[in-house]
């Protein structure tokens, strides 16, 4: 269990962090892609990223407590 919570608490940090001021300015540049500003597909893919990872670990978890 105790591994579990140091898990969680990892993720939360690197989405912190993925957030925060230094990481934001790498992709805070006047680049389009798709005729969408790069800064957004940062967020928007970090999002899905962390959803996913999210995601993939709680079945871990279910599998192991079956």
């Amino acid at each position: 269990m105790k591994k579990v919570l140091y898990l969680w608490l990892l993720f939360f940090f690197v989405g912190f962090i993925m957030i925060n001021f230094p990481f934001m300015l790498i992709f805070d540049k006047f680049r389009m892609i798709y005729n969408i500003p790069l800064i957004y597909w940062y967020l928007v893919v970090g999002w899905l990223f962390s959803i996913f990872v999210v995601y993939i670990f709680v079945k871990k978890i279910d599998v192991n407590d079956d």
